[in-house]
């Protein structure tokens, strides 16, 4: 074989591993901007040796990644949730759940002197083929209050939209599905890329005294058991999958009718100068959603300390991890006053409540707690 003929061969293999390499993973482009193929896959901002300090970095500042398409990004805009790592001169960032085939996501980055850049990606079909499931529901746990208001179904790929309630039951233990139990709305309460739905019990059904109740009576009884169901063949959004049957079964126990109170939460405090959680537990289960983001951590003199979030299970718990090690003897836990429980009471309103028994003013939202100094601990 000829010396040429060799030479192009080679340069062919090379070319043709480098492309299954990029493909398989990322595509970067020429600023060491990667972004995802899979779902899996993270966000990657790869930076010139020295150009970074990364002690004074916070790793929100340099990277965050939206939902949606790039003329909407970002002010005002939740970004997604998820890991940040450093390391090799690299800011990966990890989301806390895959990435969703065929929807669009902005990348937006800080590069060092300020500059700011905004890039757009989608996970193609073709590199996810992940089967329509229901992924989590919410409230997780097994029993729940007679007046819960909420319920939030994950599914692992976005779904057909306006037949929610085609598929969506509440069944009593004989199996009879409760066709006034939830509230219809015209439009059904989808986040962004219709992974979550969200669906609400009639109100008028929790409300002591409203006709509604009266005529029908309660959605939900004490002590009875009750199935939260999903029948099988709901259409994925592009058509390609049927949901699989799911059901849920949960005791029904007696209704939360006081407004949520921090004196009431029970505080285990971490160790200065550690990186060990900071735990809360509740006395009642809390809106899954509104806990990553109505309870902040504040030092005293009012600065909000930065860390992740975890909420526990049932909903009935809270761990925060600093970003940094505790340096503060004193803390304050505060809570929005319109951080709700899974009935949707407030720390101002009861949402049930007898106009003569009404109650005013705002129950206590901050929660005082005082650091230990553990020996033998170092910061980690």
């Amino acid at each position: 074989m000829e010396r040429n003929t060799i030479v192009r061969i080679t340069k062919m293999l090379v070319i043709l591993i480098l492309v299954i390499m990029v493909n398989s993973i990322a595509h970067a482009d020429e600023n060491g901007f990667s972004v995802p193929q899979h779902g899996s896959d993270p966000v990657v901002i790869r930076f010139s040796e020295g150009t970074v300090d990364w002690e004074d970095v916070k790793a929100t500042e340099v990277l965050q990644v939206f939902v949606g398409s790039i003329d909407l990004c970002c002010q005002g805009r939740t970004p997604v949730a998820g890991r940040y790592k450093f390391e090799n001169n690299s800011l990966t960032f990890t989301p806390a759940f895959s990435f969703v085939a065929g929807q669009d996501y902005v990348a937006f980055a800080r590069f060092p002197r300020k500059d700011e850049k905004l890039v757009e990606f989608t996970i193609p079909y073709e590199t996810s083929r992940i089967e329509a499931r229901v992924t989590d529901t919410f409230p997780s746990g097994n029993i729940l209050p007679e007046n819960v208001l909420r319920f939030y179904f994950h599914f692992s790929v976005p779904m057909s939209p306006h037949v929610a309630f085609d598929y969506i039951k509440l069944r009593d233990t004989e199996g009879i599905a409760d066709k006034a139990a939830f509230m219809r709305f015209k439009q059904e309460l989808w986040n962004e890329n219709r992974t979550r739905l969200t669906v609400l019990m009639d109100p008028g059904r929790i409300k002591r005294g409203v006709a509604t109740n009266q005529e029908l009576g309660p959605a939900l009884l004490a002590g009875q058991q009750y199935t939260l169901s999903v029948d099988g063949g709901w259409p994925s959004a592009d058509g390609s999958f049927f949901l699989p049957a799911f059901s849920k079964r949960f005791r029904v126990g007696e209704a939360l009718r006081k407004r949520p109170d921090v004196k009431f939460w029970q505080a285990t405090p971490p160790c200065l100068g550690t990186r060990e959680p900071l735990k809360i537990k509740f006395d009642r289960p809390f809106d899954r959603y509104l806990l990553n983001k109505d309870i902040h951590v504040k030092t005293g003199d009012g600065q909000l300390v930065i860390g992740m979030i975890h909420v526990g299970e049932g909903e009935s718990s809270w761990i925060f991890i600093p970003e940094e090690p505790w340096i503060y003897e004193e803390l304050y836990i505060v809570a929005n006053p319109e951080l709700e429980d899974v009935a949707g009471n407030n720390f101002r309103d009861l949402l049930d409540q007898a106009i003569s028994t009404q109650e005013t003013g705002v129950s206590s939202t901050t929660l005082t707690v005082h650091l230990e100094r553990c020996s033998g601990r170092i910061s980690r």
